[in-house]
């Protein structure tokens, strides 16, 4: 049927008819339905490189309530500052279509010049926030290794910007604690497959992965105060996300449950919010 394109367009009709309306959300002032007043969105979704020639990088929001129009300004409620929302794009696989307005249900692609990250909730009228994307704990760690170093600049760009989309969970050393490689953290090793992948096709840089002996990772809720001010972690790593909130690395469940017997005031958690 799709290569003679006989019934196509009535199946997709009929399709729209079954599937699910628009709902509400949870936010910080409480459930938002799909026909609130004012424009909010939520950003899913960063992709880059979508376009080689271009290196650009594209922002997916999903329009939670409202009418979303080009060239409105909204508030990114993480920063609290204003953007302009230009230039949004309709995307399906590799065609990309200019578009005018947008509902609640509907997925708008933006131009991202490092304004929004994922989780960023966007609104006008009064301020709200939607419910995060938690960081839910990985279980295979690497440190990556770049054996060139006339192409630093290139690897750290291409670091930062795998870590800003969300492909792979980079941890980064506490400054001044030796060795200042990011450490790649995964649920599977297709993640560092793709990783590694994206830096060579993208950034031209060949990079090393070095197996670490870590089990699991936990986020330190109380903060830094609280995991400098006790005694030292035995067999434990500590390191940083790109928030700046501490992780703690394990070597194995004994050791996880330790801390957690002696440093209960660190509050661990296994998802990062």
């Amino acid at each position: 049927s799709a290569m003679t394109n006989f019934g196509v367009e009535p199946f997709l009709e009929a399709f729209l008819q079954f599937s699910a309306a628009p709902g509400a959300h949870e936010s910080s002032i409480g459930e938002i339905p799909p026909d609130y007043a004012e424009f909010t969105g939520f950003v899913f979704k960063l992709q880059a490189n979508m376009d080689p020639r271009h290196r650009d990088c594209l922002a997916f929001v999903r329009i939670c309530s409202g009418q979303f129009e080009k060239d409105m300004t909204v508030t990114n409620a993480r920063t609290g500052k204003k953007v302009r929302l230009t230039r949004p794009q309709k995307v399906f696989a590799r065609e990309r279509e200019s578009m005018d307005e947008a509902f609640p249900g509907d997925v708008v692609g933006l131009n991202n010049p490092g304004a929004f990250a994922i989780g960023d909730t966007i609104y006008t009228g009064q301020k709200l926030i939607y419910s995060p994307i938690p960081s839910f704990s990985p279980e295979l760690f690497a440190r990556l290794r770049n054996p060139n170093t006339s192409l630093a600049k290139k690897f750290q760009k291409g670091i930062a910007q795998l870590e800003e989309e969300g492909a792979v969970q980079i941890l980064h050393p506490q400054k001044g604690g030796g060795s200042q490689e990011p450490i790649l953290a995964a649920v599977g090793e297709l993640q560092f497959e793709v990783a590694q992948y994206r830096l060579k096709t993208e950034y031209g840089v060949e990079t090393r992965l070095e197996t670490l002996p870590y089990t699991s990772a936990r986020w330190v809720n109380a903060g830094w105060d609280a995991l400098l001010k006790g005694e030292n972690l035995y067999e434990t790593a500590v390191f940083q996300d790109r928030w700046q909130r501490p992780v703690l690395l394990f070597r194995s469940q004994w050791h996880l449950e330790r801390v957690e017997e002696r440093r209960s005031e660190l509050k661990l958690s296994s998802v990062g919010n």
